[in-house]
């Protein structure tokens, strides 16, 4: 939801304008006919001023740093109390919110606003009607209108709206600067266009304990986060997609709920290959043992945990290394696929063993996606590269690189969406099950899909509505559907790893 509100450094000067006006006009130097526009002048001028001084007024900043003339802390008498819990949420945790002492039966708005690391303010808002008691609960009311429908305890968070300011920031998700920085929502009640209750919810992606630490040992490069208990744990290699890096929030949100969690790199970072080509897959066997010598991990008890390339990965390395023992594809593939150059070309093989390249299905570019393509830069509108790979998979027999999942000494998590434009997870999952009940695999793999999802599956409670209409690559999905898969995907995550065993060392 776009707001526009005029600075107060504008009044000042529409003010002093006016001001300066009055200040030159002394009537009795006029004429009549003059004196008479003179005076019905002043009087617009009084009035402009008296506007102009109002309206700067309420461009007051609140405490929170928000402009009033949106109602963020007007400087009307706060009557009516939010109550937030937990008090230190987690970012996958869900909230309860209610406002008591509210006007009865009055409808009430509640606007959220946050800032993301870029600057740039994303915003929702929502309608309730107060119950007799002057009483509004989020979790169990449905509002009247807003960014958002139906009851949803989240929908102030997940239905945010990215203001277009400042241009140099991406509309498209909500920046986070680092894992352990707070993010600070302001939450209001207005009634009447005053407002006459506020809170701030400080949000996390990592408990207070948990402890982190930067990895470069022996070529393995990542960050390790682990509970600071003195117990053991599930062990969780973390491996994120073809952006490189050190992926996303998953470890340090994995570390919150009692898993000793490894963020891997394994190109795009410092003395690692630059792009996604000849990867060894014996780097991953090597971050694999020295997982299993960490002192606060149970050495049979790790886990590979990858999203879309990183899925990849990981379904090929767990499918070479026996000591994995459970995997979490998130937009898999079933197969290996041809790797990426810097400028996202074709570029050969992406996985080595043994120091030879393993069998890939190439990229097949042909004349409709070329056209689509072509089309998307002229017109700067998102293109959809699913039907590429699916031409590819059409065009090569994709067989010689079909991922051996059946080896995989554990149970599989396969999480998609239906509406995945980047490349088809869902029907690619659906061939990953085909193939491990084919060869009776005698684990309890589970395939989840999740309709209205795309490529992205946020595990926090974080804005889903963001402005793609700039996005070079068309994702897939839609608001509502990413924020009901926020609901039950990572859950689903938390329970599934931890049903693996694990032993505490004697003495624990």
């Amino acid at each position: 939801m776009r707001v526009f509100y005029f600075p107060g450094e504008l009044m000042e000067l529409y003010g002093g304008r006016n001001r300066s006006i009055e200040r030159r006009s002394p009537v009795k130097r006029l004429s009549r006919w003059n004196a008479q526009l003179v005076v019905t002048s002043s009087i617009l001028v009084i009035l402009l001023v008296s506007v102009s001084v109002g309206l700067r007024q309420k461009t007051k900043s609140t405490k929170s740093g928000f402009p009033s003339w949106i109602a963020w802390g007007a400087d009307q008498q706060q009557q009516a109390t939010f109550t937030v819990t937990p008090a230190r949420p987690l970012m996958d945790e869900r909230l309860a919110i209610t406002v008591s002492g509210l006007p009865p039966r009055r409808p009430i708005t509640i606007r959220a606003r946050s800032r993301a690391h870029d600057r740039r303010y994303w915003q929702s808002v929502a309608v309730f009607t107060s119950d007799p008691h002057g009483f509004i609960d989020l979790a169990a009311q449905a509002p009247l209108s807003g960014t958002y429908s139906g009851v949803d305890g989240m929908g102030l968070f997940w239905s945010m709206q990215p203001d277009m300011e400042p241009k140099n920031g991406d509309p498209s998700f909500f920046a986070v600067g680092g894992w352990f920085e707070p993010i600070f929502t302001e939450i209001e009640a207005i009634c009447d266009e005053h407002a006459v209750g506020s809170v701030r919810v400080e949000r996390h992606f990592a408990v207070p304990a948990a402890k982190a630490a930067s990895v470069n040992a022996d070529g393995i490069i990542g960050v390790l986060y682990k509970p600071d208990d003195g117990r053991r744990h599930v062990g969780v290699i973390v491996l994120g997609g073809s952006e490189g890096g050190l992926g996303g929030p998953e470890a340090v949100m994995l570390a919150a709920r009692g898993f000793t969690a490894f963020s891997l790199a394994y190109f795009g970072a410092n003395r690692l290959p630059p792009t996604l080509q000849t990867i060894p897959i014996e780097y991953f066997g090597k971050t694999i043992h020295w997982m299993r010598s960490v002192p606060d991990v149970d050495p049979e008890a790790i886990a590979l945990y990858g999203v879309s390339r990183g899925a990849e990965a990981a379904l090929i390395a767990a499918s070479i290394f026996p000591e994995i023992k459970a995997v979490v594809a998130r937009s898999p593939s079933h197969v290996r696929w041809e790797g990426a150059t810097a400028n996202q070309l074709p570029g050969g093989p992406a996985w080595t063993y043994g120091g030879k390249p393993l069998p890939y299905v190439p990229i097949h570019i042909g004349a409709g996606f070329a056209v689509r393509y072509v089309w998307s830069i002229v017109t700067r509108t998102p293109v959809a590269f699913a039907p590429m790979f699916r031409d590819s998979l059409a065009h090569f027999d994709p067989a010689p690189a079909e991922i051996q999942v059946e080896r995989i000494h554990g149970p599989l998590l396969l999480l998609s969406g239906n509406d995945d434009q980047i490349w088809p997870s869902s029907w690619m999952s659906s061939l990953i099950v085909e193939r491990l009940k084919r060869n009776r695999h005698p684990y309890p793999d589970e395939q989840v899909t999740y309709a209205g999802v795309g490529h992205w599956l946020p595990i926090a409670y974080e804005p889903t509505a963001g402005s793609r209409q700039n996005m070079k690559l068309r994702i897939g999905g839609t608001p509502e559907g990413t924020s009901k898969a926020q609901v039950d995907a990572w859950p689903k995550i938390v329970r599934f790893l931890s049903t693996l065993p694990v032993r505490q060392a004697s003495g624990k």
